[in-house]
């Protein structure tokens, strides 16, 4: 019997290398944009280092992972912005882990207030810039995805973050990223990377701990985001309260 040909990308082929649970935690290790050597990817999935070298050698040849060389040492980092998106948008559906310890409660918790996606703002923060953004008529949703109005944000942009110089980034302005603690939009893309630049140049925001994907929003943070966009005082407040 003749098999059906199908066009289009190869979904099943992704799938297979993300549904191995050590190089799922492997390439989410390196979700904040870090760059790791494989003893450390090996360390943080929990086996040795040959089987590391062995999962990161297919995220590399499968064009998910890429490299880079310091001295003798070599480092693994996402090879594409999307990436990011894409396993924040996989984690939405997904089933979530039952905590088995006060810490991995703990470490939810951290993760659902403020956290970096890639090289952008999620969580309940990264999602509550986004709705101040709509509120100001800066960003808007279209048949399930997020725009941007270029004319009316470099009119007024905030942090000092305009449209025209990012223009010819290789990624779009916006992306929307759907949040998979808050299961809403938070801002990915061009826009969204600068602006989360913007606020650790700032000391709005900091990494809880070197090497860590959850962030801490500073008391700068608070007054500044409640002038600049302005963000609700109640979140935050909440996400401030860890």
């Amino acid at each position: 019997m003749d098999r059906t040909v199908v066009d289009g990308p190869d979904i099943a082929r992704v799938a297979a290398l993300l549904g191995e649970s050590s190089r799922a935690t492997m390439i989410t290790a390196l979700m904040d944009d870090l760059r790791l050597p494989a003893s450390e990817l090996a360390r943080i999935a929990g086996v040795n280092k040959s089987t590391a070298s062995e999962h990161l050698a297919r995220l590399v040849d499968n064009g998910l992972l890429a490299t880079e060389r310091c001295g003798r040492h070599t480092y693994y980092r996402i090879a594409n912005p999307l990436v990011g998106p894409a396993l924040e948008t996989l984690a939405v559906l997904a089933p979530k882990r039952t905590p088995n310890s006060l810490r991995s409660v703990r470490r939810q918790e951290e993760l659902a207030r403020a956290r970096l996606c890639y090289d952008h703002l999620a969580g309940r923060l990264g999602v509550a810039v986004t709705d101040a953004l709509r509120k100001r008529g800066l960003l808007h949703d279209d048949d399930g995805s997020l725009h941007v109005d270029v004319e009316a944000w470099d009119a007024d942009p905030p942090l000092g973050v305009r449209c025209a110089p990012l223009a010819q980034d290789r990624r779009p302005l916006v992306r929307g990223c759907v949040d998979w603690t808050a299961r809403r939009h938070h801002l990915a893309g061009a826009l969204g990377a600068e602006l989360t630049a913007r606020m650790f140049d700032r000391g709005w925001i900091r990494r809880r701990r070197p090497r860590e994907r959850v962030l801490v929003l500073t008391d700068a943070g608070v007054h500044g985001l409640a002038g600049a966009l302005p963000v609700d005082d109640d979140t935050l407040d909440a996400v401030r309260g860890s």
